[in-house]
C-alpha cells in the first residue's frame, strides 16, 4: 500500500494534529461545536415564543386567585393594590380567629353553667 502525504495530512488534521506540532482542533471536535451553537441559537430564537405563552399562564392563574380572594374577604379596597389586600386578609384572619375564640368561651361558659 501506497501512503501519500495528503493521506497522512488528512489523518493528522483529522487526529487534531497539524505538522508543526501544534494542536489544532480536530474536524469531529469543531463539528460538535457547531452542532451545539446551532442548537443553541435554534433554542435562543424558539425561547420567546415559549416564555410569552408559559408566562401569562401563572399570570392568569394568580389574576384568578387574586380575584378569588377580593371575593372571600370583605369590605376589599381595590384601590390599595395587593399589599393592601393581604394586610385587609391578614387582618380578617386574625379578627376569625378571634371571633373562634369568644364563641368556644361562650360555649365552655354555657355548658359549665348547664352541668350545675
Amino acid at each position: 500500500h501506497y501512503i501519500n502525504q495528503k493521506n497522512i495530512l488528512t489523518s493528522f488534521t483529522i487526529m487534531g494534529v497539524t505538522l508543526e506540532g501544534q494542536r489544532k482542533e480536530s474536524v469531529w471536535v469543531s463539528m460538535r461545536r457547531q452542532r451545539a451553537r446551532r442548537a443553541l441559537v435554534k433554542k435562543i430564537m424558539i425561547r420567546p415564543k415559549k416564555n410569552l405563552e408559559a408566562s401569562r399562564r401563572p399570570c392568569r392563574a394568580i389574576h384568578k386567585r387574586v380575584k378569588t380572594l377580593k371575593e372571600l374577604v370583605p369590605n376589599t379596597k381595590s384601590s390599595e393594590g395587593l399589599d393592601g389586600l393581604f394586610r385587609q386578609t391578614a387582618d380578617y384572619i386574625l379578627a376569625l380567629e378571634m371571633k373562634v375564640r369568644v364563641m368556644q368561651t361562650i360555649v365552655q361558659v354555657l355548658t359549665e353553667t348547664d352541668c350545675m
